[in-house]
Parts: C-alpha cells; structure tokens; sequence
C-alpha cells in the first residue's frame, strides 16, 4: 500500500515522523489558513522578547552582531497537524478539551471537523480573539474559550466529560503568555512543573475512559544551555495522571530562519538547530475500546475541492 492510498484513508500516513516541509503538507495548511484562521492574533508582540534579547547578548558576547528582532518569532499551532491528531484520535461529534488554549487553530479546526471544543487560557485578550475569529467562520457555538488557569479547571468552569484532550503547554518560561502570576509561564523550572502536573491531572480527570490525550511538546534549554528535560516530564506528568503513552511521534517542521542563525550557534556552542516537535500520545483505559470510539477517519472537505 503506497503513501496515496494511505492518505486516501488517513488524511497522511499515519507514521510516527510527520513531515510538515512537504509540498502536500504546505498546500494543505494554505488551504486551512485562506479560510481565515489567524493563527498569530491575540499573541503578545513581545511574547519571545526576554529570549529574544538574551541571545542578542549572548551573540555579542561571541562577538556577533545580531538584534532581538532576529529570534521575534511568534510560535503558532498547525492547523494541519490539529487536523490529523483530531480526526485520528477523537470520535465524530466528541467534546474535545484544550487545558494551554493559546490561539484559534485547535478550536476552530475541531470545530470544522465536527467536534466541540472547549478551550482554556489565561489571557483574556487571547480569548476575545478566538472568539472573533471562532464568530466569523460561524463556529462559535462549537469552538468555545474559557478565560482561566489550567491549573484550577474546575474553578475555571470546566464541567463535563470529554472525548479527547489535546494540547501544547507552554515550555516554561521561553514564552511569556501574560503578566498574570499566576501564569505558569512565568514561573521558575521547577514552580512551573509543578503546576502543570497539576493541570494534567486536572485534565485527566475530565477524560472519559478509553480515550486518548495528545500533547504536542519539545525541549527547551535553561539559561546555560541544557536541556530541561521537558518532553520526558510531560511523559511522567501523564504517567501519574494515570494516562498511559501509547504513541511517540515527531512532527519535523520548516526551518524558517534557522540556517540563518545555526552557523554561530553551532560553532560556538555545538547546539543542534532544532526543527522538529514531539507528538506525545496517551490512553485513558484501553486502547482497543478507545479506537472503537473513534470509528473511520474522516477528512475535512474545503469548499473548493
């Protein structure tokens, strides 16, 4: 059985490393955007700016010239990847439950797919443009925001059972998402591990039995280099939530600006230049019974196709 009939019946093949620099896979995500999914709204303009400037000194200590403005670069979702992880692993017409929301794509593309989403995040200013957004593709009563801490779910108004947990927490504190304290993101390494054990298990506890619980990470390095270690706390963290890993995947994405910037990295320090992001996938319960509730794989049609 060749890639096309495989994507005849599973969008893409379903292999363990996904390639989002393909021809397929950028048409594709054109087609999710030209919808009118804006993925970098809502985000704060100096969201990478603390990280930003201390690589700018850390090159200028190397002595290299290079502005903040080089590593300005807002991380958005996938709206392809959103695509394949729903309809693969959630069943037509389940509640899907999002505990790190950020922007509008996993709501709007599980919306589109016939699911309903509910989405969790701190910033009110995130919230209001996903819900914008969420309005003008007529997906508001489907694709929901609430304004809240994904440590405390409960008290953030999240009731319910849900058919699928799917997600990408913030990787400590590279990312600055609010001034809230409460913000996890804005906590030392371990202050934040902490709190999002606590969210998984939060979130945990909101999935039916047999199902399946998606979390999209990567690795993130401290102020001196190393790496924390994240992918494999986020393994332990559903581990003890009783989620048991079941997929191991990697999506390799684009370099964008990376060759521009690896050279120096690399000469100076050894550091890789990073291109991919792990795809982590677990079960509630039985995985025989939870693929049962998912049923066939069914695509989303774009009105010109």
């Amino acid at each position: 059985m060749g890639k096309n009939a495989l994507r005849e019946s599973f969008i893409y093949p379903p292999f363990s490393v996904l390639d989002a620099r393909s021809r397929w896979w950028q048409d594709r995500k054109r087609q999710w955007l030209d919808l009118g999914i804006e993925s970098g709204k809502g985000r704060k303009e100096d969201l990478l700016k603390g990280y930003a400037v201390s690589m700018a000194r850390w090159h200028q200590i190397q002595g290299q010239d290079h502005k903040p403005a080089d590593w300005m670069e807002k991380s958005v979702f996938d709206p392809v990847l959103t695509e394949l992880l729903v309809a693969w692993f959630s069943p037509k017409g389940g509640r899907v439950l999002d505990p790190f929301a950020g922007g509008s794509v996993r709501g709007i593309v599980s919306a589109l797919l016939g699911r309903t989403y509910l989405g969790v995040d701190i910033s009110e200013e995130q919230i209001i443009e996903n819900r914008r957004q969420a309005e003008a593709l007529s997906v508001q009563k489907e694709a929901r925001w609430k304004q809240g801490d994904a440590v405390r779910l409960y008290k953030s108004g999240v009731r319910g059972w849900f058919d699928m947990i799917l997600t990408c927490p913030p990787y400590g504190d590279l990312e600055k998402y609010s001034d809230d304290p409460a913000d996890i993101s804005n906590m030392p390494y371990e202050l934040f591990l902490g709190g999002f054990r606590q969210a998984v298990k939060d979130a945990a506890a909101r999935l039916s039995p047999d199902r399946f619980a998606v979390f999209v990470v990567g690795d993130f390095r401290d102020k001196q280099g190393i790496n924390r270690g994240f992918v494999a706390d986020t393994i332990q963290a559903c581990k003890n939530a009783e989620l048991q890993f079941y997929n191991d995947g990697v999506l390799v994405t684009q370099a964008g600006s990376l060759p521009m910037r690896v050279r120096g990295m690399f000469e100076a320090s050894r550091k890789l230049g990073k291109t991919h992001q792990n795809v982590l996938v677990f079960v509630k319960g039985d995985p025989k019974r939870a693929t049962e509730h998912v049923g066939h794989v069914t695509p989303f049609t774009f009105p010109d196709s």
